[in-house]
């Protein structure tokens, strides 16, 4: 680790960091301006990630990160914790990592009535201007891959005093989180040494092919992001907004400006055989189990839940080929949706976790 710049004050000065390539700027606890009940226990670090800079779309390198500290952080200076970094769901455009705010106040006050252990919780900012980066490495939103398995990791352990020993790192996230989270600990198995996802949308993308295709087939075409941002908000058409979120994720094209992406059905006679289709089911989940199983093998545990409603997650075919492989996953079906019950399946997704920390 190598400290090229360091100052620290209060109010008037800022904390500046160079460290492996990123400029990282802490800030107090959530700022001086906006509200909330944690005090210095909650801070705000922004940095520039290298491995987001250049996309084609332009979207911000420089992101921010919503750290949690427990409530024991400041009583005892030498003392280190685990840390668990959260990948928030699709929809957002920017600043998706503060929708974890209210479960942030939620988890502090059980950590300080000791009904869960102490632990960092990292936030982490995956949006882009289609809605979501599924976490994904392209070079039309950039490599969130890196930015979170490298630079964000690398940026905590600097700043904070964590655990990091990959025994005591998880990634776990909801929706497209939990999809990321999965890809990520296959990827970085390395880094984390433990997995949680909630409702991770898709496990497998075969259940959604007759979703996009319709979806794809009919809707008005945007000729530039402005357009595809007013024509198809989330709010409206959560369908539209993820494909689109995922052809920048996986199906770019660098030479289709603005919007640098390919999206399948786009052919009437191709269906089957779309090969933009396949580019897409070749990097879900389900798909790469096979290709990392020995990584897989590797975590302390994987966590997976999801709702007895949810049929086109891909889920239950997910754990199945787990299974193939021999690999035996901590699963939950729940009675409820994709949303419901969400607090309470975090805090139970975190107790879980924290139980393979009380051995180390």
């Amino acid at each position: 680790m190598r400290l090229n710049m360091y100052r620290l004050t209060w109010f008037r000065q800022t904390l500046f960091v160079l460290f492996l390539g990123c400029l990282i700027l802490p800030s107090g606890a959530l700022g001086q301006t906006r509200n909330h009940p944690l005090g210095q226990n909650l801070r705000f670090t922004k940095f520039e990630s290298n491995t987001l800079a250049g996309n084609l779309i332009a979207d911000p390198s420089r992101r921010e990160l919503m750290v949690l500290l427990p409530p024991s952080y400041y009583r005892n200076l030498s003392k280190r914790f685990p840390a668990v970094y959260l990948l928030h769901g699709v929809g957002k455009r920017r600043d998706g990592h503060l929708d974890f705010l209210p479960l942030f106040i939620e988890l502090f006050n059980h950590m300080k009535n000791k009904k869960l252990d102490d632990m960092i919780l990292v936030a982490v900012d995956g949006t882009t201007i289609f809605g979501g980066s599924y976490y994904a490495h392209s070079p039309t939103i950039g490599n969130f891959e890196k930015y979170i398995g490298e630079e964000i990791v690398a940026t905590v352990d600097s700043l904070y005093r964590t655990k990091s020993a990959r025994q005591f790192l998880a990634v776990a996230g909801f929706s497209m989180g939990g999809h990321g989270a999965i890809k990520l600990a296959m990827k970085y198995s390395d880094v984390f040494g433990q997995v949680g996802s909630l409702s991770g949308s898709p496990m497998s993308i075969r259940y959604r092919k007759s979703i996009y295709r319709n979806a794809l087939r009919n809707h008005r075409k945007p000729k530039t992001i402005e357009q595809l941002i007013e024509m198809h908000p989330y709010e409206k058409n959560w369908t539209l907004v993820a494909a689109y979120a995922k052809a920048a994720a996986f199906s770019p094209n660098l030479s289709k400006p603005p919007l640098y992406l390919n999206l399948p059905f786009e052919a009437p006679e191709v269906d089957e055989d779309d090969p933009i289709w396949t580019l897409w089911y070749d990097d879900d989940p389900l798909g790469l189990v096979a290709r990392y199983q020995r990584q897989l093998k590797t975590l302390e545990r994987i966590y997976i839940d999801h709702g007895h409603d949810e049929t086109t997650l891909g889920t239950e075919d997910f754990v199945r080929e787990l299974a193939r492989y021999g690999i035996g996953p901590t699963y939950y079906i729940y009675r409820g949706d994709h949303v419901d019950k969400l607090s309470y399946r975090y805090l139970r997704m975190l107790r879980t976790l924290s139980l393979t920390w009380m051995y180390e």
